[in-house]
């Protein structure tokens, strides 16, 4: 039997302490960093964060799905605050001014963007 993670939803999850910036620090490249945490039901529970499809009409506003996955094994079911996080290389300091977290299509946090220098 193969070892796979399986997908749950994010629907009514609590999330906390968003915090998204701009890594502008030499020698590069430009880094976007999304933090943030949710509850889930299980420590063995991962969050992710990825680009939404379509992005939005606003180039300066990232959309960013979040999504859970259960990792296999046997948990103790207890609810724990888990971290989710989202990095890339951006063009330049001025690439996003704020990004949205979605839950299936439906906004659960925006965020402003901060410039670290």
């Amino acid at each position: 039997m193969a070892d796979e993670s399986t997908p749950i939803s994010c629907k009514n999850t609590e999330t906390r302490d968003w915090y998204a910036w701009i890594d502008t620090m030499p020698p590069g490249p430009n880094m976007l960093y999304v933090v943030g945490e949710a509850w889930a039901p299980n420590p063995g529970v991962e969050g992710f964060l990825v680009p939404s499809n379509p992005q939005g009409i606003n180039p300066r506003i990232l959309l960013l799905d979040i999504h859970f996955y259960q990792r296999p094994g046997i948990w103790p079911q207890v609810m724990t605050w888990i971290p989710v996080r989202y990095q890339r290389p951006v063009s330049g300091p001025k690439a996003y001014s704020d990004v949205t977290i979605l839950c299936e299509g439906d906004p659960i946090a925006q965020i402003p963007v901060e410039i670290a220098s």
